[in-house]
């Protein structure tokens, strides 16, 4: 029995207040020069008042006493709480921890112990037992089927898990048990996952009985223990799980070792018939193009080595409603089976026939055949089912394997075959493929490139600096392709590509080299051609325009039709004259014959454009507007041609903005490059041309624009008097919403 503090306070307050009353006592008596002597007090008022303080201060101790006494109570159960949530939390040995909860829940109630019943069927079977528990107990109970238990020992109140028993009443059954002196049974319903899996029991003395706070405690610790078995069950479950993952990984692992399929398949029909012990295990293969099954591999002592190959339509047997619905199917009786096929000699009495599924295609099923009647148990219709899977999905990789493969060595003859060079570059800057025409190039053997780092096998600076800044830019569209040469007369087309899987995770960059010789000097040719064509065709358009003058003069006065004609005569040369010009323009640029490179006041050249370009706007009722940011840096480029480029910009987009439209444009520096804006209102580009805008003689075709004229070209000139400039030109563009196009120029060193 534990110290009561509603006693101990009270005994003291008792004993406090009598030795006040004698003090009192003492003290009066010496005042009035009396001796004490109890026998002769006169009880007044205030000796009363004092005598019946004792009892007053005592009641008032055990009130205090009795408030302590429950807060120690309850903070002892919480502190046995605690001890039994770590007790079944950390304990490797359920049953010892299931036994120590019991022990200190009894140590805690002052109880000689209790026991832990769990359901299973219609039994109660004891799972942990204290010492103090009588023995009888557990064999009448272990005796006694649930049902008739079940309306006593449940709660017979809804939300409640305690239910008391009156043993003289209630179960006669338990006569020894009330001979040996208990008179109550309690019982515990434990709840896992709020289902009833099993009782806690606590039995009672005569003199005993449980407090509102007690049975609290129980309910507590009852919710504690089904939370530890369901914790074991599911620890259990992953258990089971574990290791048939881990069986299922061995095997996935040997059959991932063999990629011949009909290897792997008779390796897998072999482990199934000696694993299960079945007479029988086939694989029918689907043959959709012949309408049939074949039978690819078997085992068992009834195989029959000629059956391999054997031919069974998809509409026949059992394994016909297999393929159709794609769930598997048991006959525990075949003799009930009228669409049953015997595959062997063998009296065989039960068949599981197993789909082999790649989503919603069936490309086999397996065929496990037993001489016993229903022999095959829910365990081995899961086990094999899982097998089956394995065996599905070992198959599919292997398909898969043979067409990568194949595909492999197509994609290796093409790379060896090919006279472009090719390298693949890893994340890290690792080379991990080169080809024979990249071999020669840099003069390295694949066996010594591949595993380096690519700094050490290309020997190109271009190529280097090219694959560093390719990093940097976040799309395929910024990366611009360039020219490398080699020996002076070898010409390559250099680009690089990101190479990302079907999730789109970065396995590298490849850099592939064109040998553009032979188009090289087709397109000098062609310059020259084009060159030596436009300085022929301007001497003949001087003087046809000058014949053209001559012409008007000698007609004076003209009329209305002569004046049409002429007009429509010079408006053609002057056209061919401007086509001629642009033409000797875009050459000039991209061959760099006229390259010159001074100090160039950005916002100077544009403030002179627009100046230019103001009549013209003001005459279709246009805004041109002008923003120029501060601190704008000196450039180095050639005035003219960038007064020519960014002319064709604002000409174009007055040209293509309607009446009343509105032109901005702007003028920034974002500490690395000069950046130009010229934006209109206009008409727009379809998303469609945006590709081809900058090709020489393209006209993108946009409703409204068909009466405006023009070469093609301005845009061709406007690219490669920036590309020269190492600058870079972009266009920004929906159909009535304008265009804007945006040119970036790097700062000057």
């Amino acid at each position: 029995m534990r110290h009561s503090f509603a006693r101990r306070y009270a005994l003291i307050a008792i004993l406090l207040a009598i030795v006040f009353f004698l003090v009192h006592a003492m003290l009066d008596a010496l005042d009035r020069g009396v001796v004490l002597d109890l026998s002769s007090l006169d009880f007044g008022r205030e000796e009363l008042f004092l005598a019946t303080t004792p009892i007053a201060l005592g009641l008032l101790g055990y009130i205090v006493g009795r408030q302590r006494d429950r807060l120690a109570t309850q903070q002892r159960y919480v502190d046995v709480l605690n001890q039994i949530m770590i007790n079944l939390t950390r304990s490797l040995n359920l049953d010892q921890a299931l036994v120590r909860s019991l022990e200190l829940s009894s140590e805690a109630l002052e109880l000689d112990g209790g026991s832990l019943y769990l359901f299973e069927r219609d039994h109660l079977i004891l799972r942990a037992s204290t010492s103090g528990v009588p023995a009888i107990l557990s064999e009448v109970v272990q005796q006694i089927q649930v049902e008739q238990w079940l309306p006593l020992l449940l709660p017979r109140t809804s939300g409640q898990q305690l239910s008391t028993i009156d043993l003289e009443k209630d179960m006669r059954e338990l006569v020894a048990v009330r001979q040996a002196g208990y008179r109550w049974l309690t019982s515990v319903l434990i709840l896992s996952e709020m289902r009833p899996v099993g009782l806690m029991m606590i039995i009672l003395r005569q003199d005993q009985h449980l407090l509102p706070e007690q049975k609290t405690f129980l309910a507590a610790v009852a919710n504690q223990i089904g939370a530890a078995l369901d914790n074991a069950r599911s620890f259990a479950e992953i258990r089971r799980r574990a290791r048939d993952l881990e069986a299922i990984g061995e095997v996935n692992r040997k059959l991932l070792a063999n990629v011949d399929l009909d290897a792997m398949l008779t390796m897998i029909v072999n482990a199934a018939q000696v694993r299960f012990g079945l007479p029988y295990v086939a694989v029918l293969w689907v043959d959709e193009a012949a309408g049939d099954f074949v039978v690819r591999s078997t085992a068992g002592p009834l195989a029959v080595s000629n059956q391999i190959g054997h031919h069974q339509k998809l509409t026949e047997g059992l394994s016909a409603q297999v393929y159709k619905t794609g769930e598997l199917h048991l006959a525990r009786d075949v003799r009930t089976e009228p669409a049953y096929i015997p595959a062997t000699q063998g009296r065989v009495m039960s068949s599981l026939l197993t789909p082999m599924r790649i989503g919603q295609r069936v490309i086999g099923i397996m065929a496990f055949e037993s001489l016993a009647l229903d022999g095959f148990s829910d365990e081995d219709v899961a086990a094999l089912k899982t097998l089956t899977d394995q065996v599905t999905i070992a198959a599919e990789n292997a398909r898969l394997y043979t067409i990568a493969e194949r595909e492999r060595r197509r994609i290796a003859a093409i790379l060896h075959n090919t006279a472009d060079a090719v390298i693949l570059i890893d994340p890290v800057g690792v080379v991990q493929l080169i080809n024979p025409a990249a071999e020669r190039i840099f003069g390295v053997q694949a066996d010594a490139a591949i595993g380096q780092p690519m700094d050490q096998i290309i020997n190109l600076p271009p190529v280097l600096e090219a694959y560093h800044d390719a990093l940097k830019y976040p799309s395929e569209e910024a990366r611009p392709t360039f020219e490398v040469t080699l020996s002076g007369s070898t010409y390559y087309r250099v680009s690089l590509t990101s190479v990302r899987d079907e999730a789109g995770v970065l396995l590298g960059q490849v850099v592939g080299m064109q040998d553009i010789s032979d188009l090289k000097q087709l397109d000098q040719l062609k310059t020259q051609m084009v060159q030596m064509a436009s300085h022929d065709l301007r001497n003949p358009l001087g003087v046809a325009a000058g014949y053209l003058d001559l012409l008007e003069e000698n007609l004076l006065p003209l009329t209305l039709m002569r004046e049409k004609l002429l007009g429509g005569l010079r408006h053609a040369l002057e056209r061919i004259f401007n086509l001629v010009t642009d033409l000797l323009s875009v050459e000039q640029v991209e061959s760099g014959a006229d390259r010159v490179r001074v100090d160039i006041q950005s916002d100077t050249l544009l403030e002179q454009i627009t100046t230019d370009f103001y009549e013209q706007a003001t005459a279709k009722g246009q805004t041109l507007e002008l923003e120029i940011g501060p601190g704008l840096p000196v450039i180095a480029g050639d005035p003219v041609r960038l007064k020519q480029a960014f002319s064709n910009l604002v000409g174009n987009a007055i040209k293509y903005t309607p009446d009343e439209g509105h032109i901005w444009v702007r003028l920034n520096c974002n500490g690395r490059h000069l950046i130009c804006e010229v934006q209109d209102n206009g008409y727009g580009i379809p998303r469609e041309s945006q590709p081809n805008l900058f090709k020489r003689f393209y006209r993108a075709k946009a409703p409204g624009t068909e009466h405006i004229e023009g070469t093609g070209l301005g845009l061709s000139l406007v690219k490669a008097v920036i590309e020269q400039h190492g600058g870079h030109i972009s266009v920004d563009s929906d159909l009535d919403r304008g265009s804007t196009f945006r040119v970036e120029l790097p700062l000057k060193n």
